[in-house]
């Protein structure tokens, strides 16, 4: 790499993260709503049109890390030489994100802030259909399935991304951050495990009961 290549892409990496510790300091202290972009950037010591190259919106701002984690979660499904199965591959996800999370407890800190603005509860919303769409598709891929026509694919994977929303809210409930990655990982191995197999399923679609017949 060029010398030159490799200093300006520290630099946009450092700029990048000064940008988002800035703006999490003044969304927890001063709330979401009030925090606008130039007070983002003068905290951080950059111009507004800045931060707006490195990101759109206060809400992508906000849900950085899990775009960032989708980023990461899609390169290592997609990657042709991925040796495991999709569920794996979904299982060592889970177990290294929910060990990450626990690790930096902000959570609650996390669900307070989406909470607390529709818009980003919309946007954190979009993430999640993001993600089950990718696992979907993923697993019809796996399957020699055409994506846009399987239903057992979409539902394995909404009961997945689902799963694992409910486990999150169970945790920040009963404040036990301490469950959440055997709560995940069960979760998914219930999946594995017990979740209706591709030929149960499709079993079911061929022999399910014709509707009742009008009677005269």
């Amino acid at each position: 790499m060029n010398p030159k290549q490799g200093l300006r892409a520290r630099k946009k990496d450092e700029t990048r993260r000064l940008i988002l510790k800035s703006a999490q300091s003044l969304f927890r202290k001063e709330g979401f709503t009030a925090t606008t972009l130039e007070d983002i950037a003068a905290k951080a010591g950059v111009h507004k049109q800045t931060v707006l190259r490195y990101f759109n919106s206060k809400e992508q701002i906000a849900l950085a890390f899990r775009q960032i984690a989708l980023h990461h979660f899609e390169k290592g499904l997609l990657d042709p030489n991925r040796q495991v199965s999709v569920l794996q591959y979904w299982r060592d996800f889970i177990e290294t994100s929910a060990t990450e999370v626990a690790r930096r407890g902000d959570i609650v800190r996390y669900s307070k802030l989406v909470d607390s603005e529709p818009a980003l509860t919309a946007a954190s919303l979009k993430i999640q259909l993001q993600y089950e769409d990718l696992l979907a598709a993923a697993l019809s891929r796996e399957a020699g399935r055409d994506p846009e026509d399987d239903l057992y694919a979409k539902l394995l994977a909404a009961f997945l991304i689902d799963g694992n929303f409910t486990v999150a809210r169970m945790v920040l409930a009963s404040n036990r951050l301490d469950r959440y990655v055997s709560m995940a990982l069960q979760m998914v191995d219930f999946a594995i495990h017990k979740f209706p197999s591709r030929a149960e399923f499709e079993k079911l679609q061929r022999t399910r009961p014709a509707g009742r017949r009008k009677t005269a």
